[in-house]
Parts: C-alpha cells; sequence; structure tokens
C-alpha cells in the first residue's frame, strides 16, 4: 500500500498512516484488539483520513472566487495542490524517470511542453516540486468548474480563452507579470489541448509572450507515458519519462520572434521524441 517510488509519492500518505496508527492504538488498547483486528483497522483509518482530507479541500475549493485574479504568492496553497497531486500520482501508480536537470536555470523560467494526456501538468508538477521548482500552470477555463480542481486558482494557476484573443492576452500579461515579480514559474501548452494521436499538433505561438515580456528563459519538457495511465491505473504502474531538453536563454528569448520561438521549441520536443 506504501510503496515508495523514485519521487516518492507515497510519502503523502504518511500523515493519514500516523493519524490511523495513533487512532487504533487507543481503540486497540481499549477493546483489546488483536493483531489481524489492528492490521485491519489501521487499513480502515487511513482511508478515512484520506478521504476526509479530500472532502476538506473539495468543500475549501467551492469557496474559491474565482473572479477575483489572485496576483499574490500563497505558498501554503500551492502545497496544498501538490499535496493533492502526490496523492494522485500515487493512485495513478506512476513510476518516474527524469533526466535534463542541469537544463533548469537559475530564477524564473517559462516551462513549455508537449501535451498527451490530462496527467502531464500533474505528473511534470509532481516531478519538479521534489527538486524544490514551483509551479503554476495555464489551463483551459473548463477545469476550473470542477470543485477539487479549482483549488488551483488560489496557487495562482491562470486560466486562458482560446477563443477570444483580448481575453487570451489577459492572461500572457497576467502569466507574464507572475514571472517577472518572483512568484512563481509559469508552464504552459503551446498546442492548447492534448493531442490523442501522439502527434504534436500546431502551436499557440502567442503563449511565447509570456517569456518575452517576462525577460525569462524557456525550459522545455517532453513527457511520454502519461498515455498510459487511463489504461493502466489502478492495476499497472506507468513509467513516465520527463526529458527536459536544453534551455532557451534569456538572450534568445529576447532576440527571436515567437513564431522563431515556437519552430525551436518544436525541433526541440522532436528530438526529444526520437530518443524515446
Amino acid at each position: 500500500m506504501f510503496r515508495q517510488d523514485e519521487y516518492g509519492a507515497a510519502r503523502v500518505l504518511w500523515p493519514y498512516a500516523a493519524g490511523g496508527a495513533v487512532v487504533c492504538a487507543v481503540l486497540g488498547a481499549i477493546y483489546h484488539w488483536g493483531v489481524w483486528m489492528f492490521l485491519g483497522m489501521f487499513v480502515c483509518w487511513t482511508v478515512t483520513l484520506l478521504a476526509a482530507w479530500l472532502v476538506f479541500v473539495w468543500l475549501w475549493s467551492l469557496t474559491v472566487d474565482l473572479s477575483k485574479p489572485v496576483t499574490e504568492d500563497h505558498p501554503f496553497c500551492r502545497r496544498i495542490v501538490v499535496h493533492v497531486i502526490g496523492i494522485l500520482c500515487w493512485g495513478g501508480r506512476l513510476r518516474f524517470h527524469v533526466t535534463g536537470w542541469e537544463n533548469i536555470p537559475e530564477g524564473r523560467f517559462l516551462l513549455v511542453g508537449n501535451h498527451r494526456s490530462n496527467y502531464d501538468p500533474i505528473a511534470t508538477v509532481w516531478a519538479l516540486s521534489r527538486r524544490k521548482i514551483d509551479m503554476a500552470f495555464i489551463t483551459k477555463p473548463e477545469n476550473m468548474k470542477i470543485p477539487l480542481v479549482r483549488f488551483i486558482h488560489k496557487a495562482n494557476y491562470l486560466v486562458i480563452d482560446r477563443d477570444d484573443p483580448r481575453k487570451a492576452i489577459v492572461t500572457i500579461n497576467a502569466a507574464a507579470d507572475l514571472l517577472s515579480r518572483d512568484v512563481v514559474n509559469v508552464g504552459v501548452y503551446p498546442e492548447g489541448t492534448r493531442s490523442k494521436s501522439g502527434q504534436m499538433l500546431e502551436f499557440h505561438n502567442a503563449v511565447f509572450k509570456i517569456a518575452k515580456k517576462a525577460d525569462v528563459p524557456i525550459v522545455t519538457v517532453c513527457v511520454t507515458g502519461t498515455e498510459k495511465i487511463g489504461k493502466n491505473a489502478p492495476w499497472r504502474h506507468t513509467d513516465v519519462f520527463l526529458t527536459l531538453c536544453p534551455c532557451i536563454s534569456r538572450e534568445e528569448v529576447a532576440a527571436s520572434g515567437t513564431k522563431e520561438l515556437g519552430a525551436h521549441v518544436r525541433a526541440l520536443l522532436e528530438a526529444a521524441l526520437q530518443d524515446k
């Protein structure tokens, strides 16, 4: 039940396991439980505490005002988001393989990746959090209608309206502002939506304006394996591979147009995919 993977997703369960152990120790002493009764009740109480925490976060998410922009840093809310993401990674039985850590620059950056699954940002946030790298992704408005998911609004996640250029530029400016003020790193998928075929879709190159406006480098991440999670979980583990490609420096970002940056990122992703 508490299998530890390379990035410790199972570690998110230890607070509930500790709580379950305390409850069972007290009740077991009172009612003189045997070993098997103790173990059975330990599992029950651990699951109950985990479920209670998720219900609490769900109820809290219902109070989030999505119409109010979140411009300041909220480390506590971000830790809650990462904690819930860790639970999802454990439940999905993800096993991570990450290469290219040396390509992460100092300071803030725009993270750009390919998009194969709804699990892509979940896997990416968890993997990077193991190296104390904070992330907030740009997501579609539909995700904010999901009660538990809408809590990400408090962690500086932004929504983008792909059908309204005026609203989209507001999100781009907000993301650039978060980077400029050193609040959090921002992640985005230039394809705009996940590819069901495995082939990369056309890029919306306007997202690269974020890096240009914020004057930050671009880190490209190639993610594979997440498209298999839906078929494997919970019966089999899924190997998820993240390749952090060579960084596009601030100087190159400033000297290049958004179309050129899109072509550069696409070339990096295609090269990484060929190596898989």
